[in-house]
Formats: structure tokens, sequence, C-alpha cells
């Protein structure tokens, strides 16, 4: 049988997660679209973590491509070996090799930027985009995590929530106000879900962020699971009201092809 030494032991969380690890990727995560160059004393205040641990978690991430390192302004960013694995990541998604046409087509008809969003445990990712031709554009950035309440693509993701995935979603994120327009009670979210079954579309204005409309469909897979929303994005004071109907049909028609090809 084998046996571990004390210093492995220590390593390990009581889930059998190697600390040492979530530490890394704890830093790994304090860099976001708001926080992307940050001193050693930045990072040392957002991780709570201990000076010395961050200052060897720094020097090995750096050392293996994970941060750079900039010795004139002495901040670290994200380094090539994330933007590889952002990649690599992205083009292992079939789904997106099967929506991008779809997406382009979409994108040309309305010159608005579509977009593509997975959930991941409660948090809904961008992993595809096409951006509009427009100077003036409203789009997520791809590999950002974001809440699933917001907006019209977090209604289509959580449409075929059953009532634990909802209970364990209050629980754990809960329905923070994020724009003076976000729904905030249960109640309105289970009402704005049933809609979004019952029409099979979702449409939002400035519920994740002001100035911003956008409108979303679900893409099934084999078992009937909303698995990604295919979604048009765009400014409030460009939402035309008359557009809406085509724009909904077309997003309609692409996500069934989409799902079709998905297995649905």
């Amino acid at each position: 049988m084998e046996t571990r030494t004390g210093m492995e032991t220590e390593e390990l969380a009581g889930n059998g997660q190697i600390k040492s690890v979530e530490k890394a990727i704890k830093l790994l995560g304090i860099f976001d679209a708001n926080h992307k160059h940050l001193t050693y004393s930045e990072i040392c205040l957002l991780s709570k973590m201990p000076v010395g641990s961050v200052y060897r978690f720094l020097l090995t991430l750096n050392k293996c491509g994970f941060l750079d390192y900039d010795t004139s302004t002495k901040k670290y960013s994200l380094g090539p070996k994330i933007i590889y694995l952002g990649n690599l990541a992205t083009e292992s998604i079939d789904l997106v090799k099967i929506a991008h046409p779809f997406m382009e087509e979409i994108r040309r008809i309305t010159n608005e930027t579509v977009s593509l969003f997975i959930r991941r445990d409660f948090k809904k990712i961008c992993i595809c985009k096409v951006e509009s031709e427009h100077s003036i554009r409203y789009s997520s950035r791809v590999g950002e995590m974001v809440y699933l309440h917001g907006g019209a693509s977090g209604k289509v993701l959580m449409s075929t929530f059953s009532k634990n995935e909802l209970d364990r979603y209050e629980k754990e994120e809960g329905f923070k106000s994020l724009t003076s327009t976000t729904l905030t009670k249960r109640s309105q979210v289970e009402e704005a879900l049933r809609k979004t079954r019952e029409d099979g579309y979702a449409i939002s204005s400035a519920e994740r962020s002001e100035n911003s409309a956008g409108i979303g469909v679900p893409i099934f897979d084999c078992n009937k699971k909303a698995v990604a929303c295919l979604n048009i994005t765009l400014p409030s004071d460009r939402y035309d009201q008359t557009k809406i109907p085509e724009w909904i049909d077309l997003l309609k028609k692409a996500g069934l092809e989409i799902s079709r090809r998905n297995g649905y």
C-alpha cells in the first residue's frame, strides 16, 4: 500500500484536492477585465494570502508562462500559456465550429454582435463572438464568467433548470442587483424563465449592464437540455422594436439547426 509523506498530506484538502494548486488558480483568477495588470502588493491585497506564499507562487507561474512580469512597471499580467490554453479550449468545443457559420450570417444580416454562451456551474461564459461593424457596439469578453440571472442569455441557460437547481442558485449565488433593472426576486426570475420556455427565446434590456440589450435563443443537446445560448447583443439606443420579430425568427432557425447538429 502506498503511503504519503507529511508534506503531501498537508497539501491535500479535505476533498482530496491539492491546496497549492487551488491557491495558484486563485491567484490567476484575480486577473480580470478590471485587473489586467497588478503589482505584487496589489496581488497580496486582493488574494488575502501570506506575502511569502504569494511571492513563491508568482515566481513559479511566471517561470511556467502563466504570468508575465513587466520589469519597467513592476506589474504582472496573464501570460502566453493562458492565451494558448484558452484558444485550445475554445477549439476543442465542437459547438463553436458548428455555430460559427450561423453566427457570421446573423451578423451579416443584423450588423450586430452575435455571441455564443455556455454555462459552467452557476456562471455563464461567452465562448465565441462575431462582432458588429458599428463603431459603437456592446459585446461580452470571450472567457469572461458572469452571473446567469442578468440578461437574455442567462435566462435561456436557466430555462431548463429544475427546482433543485434554482434553489441551489438562489442559495449559492443569489439574485444580486447588477443594474437598476436586474431581476432580484425569486418570483421575478421564475416568471422570466417560464416565459422563456413558453416563447422559445428571451429578451433583456439593461439587466446585466446599463445601455445594453439582448435577444437569446437556446441550443439543446440530445437530452433536451439548454446547453448554450445564441445571442444578439447591442446598445439599448439601437434597439428597434420593429426589427425584433425578424431577429427572433432568424435566431430561432439558426438555434434549431445548431441544436440538430449538436444531437438534438
